[in-house]
């Protein structure tokens, strides 16, 4: 294979976009299209869930009632970041547990096609991007990535965690956990405790206190070191699914190399469980003839990029998967 040099720029760059594709997928839900003009007091804002403070059990059992979320459609939806000028605009379909296709655009998507287009399926998860000039498609196996040793320069957290950002999260009962306790804001916080290849990462949950939206998500690697913070805000309740989703949310994340890495996400509406149209070619990675393609964990391994050959991938028949084992977004 030939070898090519991966500038600190294009490594960034990628960083961001391949960030704003994978939030992007968990950002929409609900079974009616709801606007972000919509007052908040009225049937949409989050009732009142606990009169006083949750024990660990009746949390869970709240929290739990993401597992009714099977399918997320949003055709609405801005993403915003330091890195760049404006705004992308996209539209995004999502299945348990990692199908999703997701295009973005800089203004109206008729004003020209997609800057960036990605997706995953239940083998691998890549993004296509056209700026800056030549077309890139970065791909990496969900299991390689997150077994992975050593650093890990692009993105701190396997794809997969960033629905948990964007308040889709699940507790485990069979995990570690501390709390929940009250914090000197009077908010609720919990810490859980994951056993992964990499080593035991924690997770923190800060919920409010009353609502039990949950108001900032954060990830801390083997080692202790914050690599994934979400600030949840303007949350809307749905009453299919019995819960509260954010409008927005400000996530920062820190790889093990560059700068962090910061955007905004604001929901335009939801669309939550609708029946799939999907065909069997519409979670497979695109053609690449002609891309520059590469191994996002050989990117991990080395300043050399090698130009590489993404496997073929067959859509299995769907698999009812309803442990919470197989909802766990990060190894």
């Amino acid at each position: 294979m030939r070898t090519r040099s991966y500038s600190y720029q294009r490594s960034h760059q990628l960083r961001w976009l391949w960030a704003c594709m994978l939030v992007g997928v968990f950002v929409c839900g609900g079974a009616t299209c709801v606007g972000r003009s919509r007052p908040k007091n009225d049937v949409f804002a989050p009732p009142v869930v606990f009169q006083q403070p949750p024990s660990l059990q009746e949390l869970t059992n709240f929290v739990n009632r993401s597992l009714k979320l099977e399918r997320l459609e949003c055709n609405n939806l801005s993403i915003t970041s330091p890195e760049i000028t404006g705004k992308l605009n996209g539209d995004l379909v999502w299945e348990r547990p990692r199908n999703f296709k997701f295009s973005a655009y800089f203004g109206p998507r008729m004003f020209g096609g997609p800057v960036l287009a990605a997706g995953s399926n239940d083998e691998m998860f890549w993004m296509q991007t056209t700026v800056p000039p030549p077309p890139t498609l970065v791909y990496a196996n969900h299991e390689q990535f997150n077994s992975q040793a050593g650093p890990r320069k692009i993105l701190p957290v396997s794809p997969l965690w960033l629905r948990e950002a964007l308040g889709v999260v699940e507790i485990d009962p069979t995990l570690i956990h501390e709390g929940p306790h009250i914090q000197s804001d009077g908010r609720v916080a919990l810490h859980t405790q994951f056993p992964t290849h990499r080593g035991i990462y924690t997770r923190v949950l800060v919920f409010d206190a009353s609502h039990a939206t949950i108001q900032e998500t954060r990830l801390y690697d083997p080692t202790n070191k914050l690599i994934a913070h979400a600030h949840q805000s303007e949350h809307w309740y749905s009453s299919e699914i019995d819960m509260s989703l954010p409008l927005r949310v400000d996530v920062q994340l820190y790889p093990d190399e560059g700068p962090k890495l910061a955007f905004t996400i604001e929901v335009g509406f939801y669309l939550l469980n609708e029946p799939s149209s999907a065909s069997p070619s519409t979670f497979a990675m695109p053609e690449t003839t002609g891309i520059s393609t590469y191994d996002l964990v050989q990117l991990n391994q080395s300043n050399q990029a090698v130009l590489a050959t993404p496997p073929t991938y067959t859509q299995a028949n769907p698999v009812i998967r309803s442990t919470l084992v197989n909802q766990r977004t990060f190894r």
